[in-house]
């Protein structure tokens, strides 16, 4: 009874360092992949990066316990080379590498090879979709034409300030004050924070759905709704800062404009997002009526 005792001993000993090892493999991949698209592309990207490698994680956190990698030949001879193909090509990656976008699933697809059976793949389904947002946001940021969204966010930002009571002239793409002004680009146009909002509904929705489809189309309008508006504020608050006399070159205005003062709109929108988020999830669950409520016996009371 001895021999078979100190076998399994042995064999979970084993299985427990492959799955440290794993999970070492896959947080190292992910640093990798976050710290290469704040190399390359800038901020924003990172934390959209930072957001699908989060996304992946909620969708397996509950299977990481029970993970016991054990790839057969095939998983490995396809893993394997998958696995240094991204640690490869992000050594040569630039800023306007395409292939960038798409080392996260490709990563995502060789940590499944080597740690989960081939047969359970289906459990990373939700964890691979996460990963695909990231070459998502890149093809909508390139595709989606940026002129009728920076009129509107220049058209937004001069009805705020109108509405505060700070006298404005909007020109087109520019928002001018009696001090100076604005002139929204493409690149401050929102669609960054549209795209990154859209993107973190989509994770919200693989890890925690919502079943009623009125919940679905409320929140597939107000993402890209509560996206452009927090832009807005923000193309508000620059050209205010300018119509003061700071303008571009000044601390306080490059920090909103270039810094991570553009990363705290990023941070409000996303808590407001997630937010609506839960009032709608809490909208699915109904509350159990008092007469359907357990009962438990005096002897079960807990004293």
């Amino acid at each position: 009874m001895t021999m078979p005792r100190l076998n399994l001993v042995r064999s979970l000993r084993r299985w427990s360092g492959l799955r440290r090892l794993w999970l070492l493999l896959a947080i190292a991949i992910a640093t990798q992949n976050v710290a290469l698209m704040e190399h390359t592309q800038g901020p924003q990207a990172a934390v959209m990066a930072l957001l699908v490698w989060a996304g992946a994680y909620i969708c397996l956190e509950d299977r990481l316990p029970l993970l016991r990698p054990r790839p057969g030949r095939g998983q490995l001879l396809l893993g394997v080379p998958l696995l240094l193909w991204v640690l490869a090509r992000s050594a040569l990656a630039s800023h306007w590498d395409g292939l960038l976008f798409a080392m996260a699933p490709v990563g995502g697809l060789a940590l499944l090879l080597l740690g989960i059976p081939w047969r359970q793949r289906h459990h990373c389904r939700e964890a691979l979709l996460c990963l695909l947002l990231l070459p998502a946001y890149a093809l909508v940021m390139r595709v989606l034409p940026e002129q009728p969204l920076s009129l509107a966010s220049a058209i937004g930002a001069g009805t705020l300030l109108s509405s505060l009571g700070v006298p404005v002239h909007v020109e087109q793409r520019s928002v001018l004050l009696s001090g100076g002004g604005v002139t929204v680009l493409g690149a401050c146009n929102g669609l960054d924070l549209i795209a990154q909002l859209v993107s973190v509904a989509v994770l919200f929705q693989l890890a925690f759905p919502l079943r009623g489809w009125r919940s679905r189309c409320l929140l597939a309008l107000l993402t890209p709704l509560l996206g452009w508006w927090i832009n807005v504020m923000r193309v508000a608050l620059l050209a205010t800062i300018a119509g003061g006399g700071q303008g571009k070159g000044s601390a306080l205005f490059d920090f909103f404009h270039d810094q991570a003062g553009s990363l705290l709109f990023s941070g409000v929108a996303t808590l407001a997002l997630g937010w609506v988020y839960l009032v709608l999830l809490e909208r699915q669950l109904a509350p159990v009526p008092a007469s359907q409520s357990p009962v438990l016996p005096p002897s079960q009371v807990l004293r």
